[in-house]
């Protein structure tokens, strides 16, 4: 790594979710949503639903939160 480099980082995923973190986080939070509904239509428990959509709200609040906490660090620590 050469001095300039090694200076000034670059952090290419903290800038990825930076700029798309609400798709990442929305789509992440749909894929248990559709996979219990997936499992109720092939003639499994309502539970796998309702576990699903539980499943899908919890990642969607805490992966939320984390991109919040990403962009506070790389607006405030991350020079520009």
């Amino acid at each position: 790594m050469d001095d300039l480099q090694a200076s000034n980082p670059n952090y290419p995923t903290l800038h990825f979710l930076v700029r798309y973190g609400e798709w990442v986080v929305t789509i992440v939070a749909l894929v248990p949503i559709v996979l219990g509904g997936w499992a109720m239509s092939a003639g499994w428990s309502y539970l796998y639903a309702v576990a699903g959509v539980a499943a899908g709200a919890f990642l969607y609040l805490v992966l939320r939160a984390l991109v919040e906490l990403i962009r506070v660090i790389v607006d405030m620590l991350l020079p520009k």
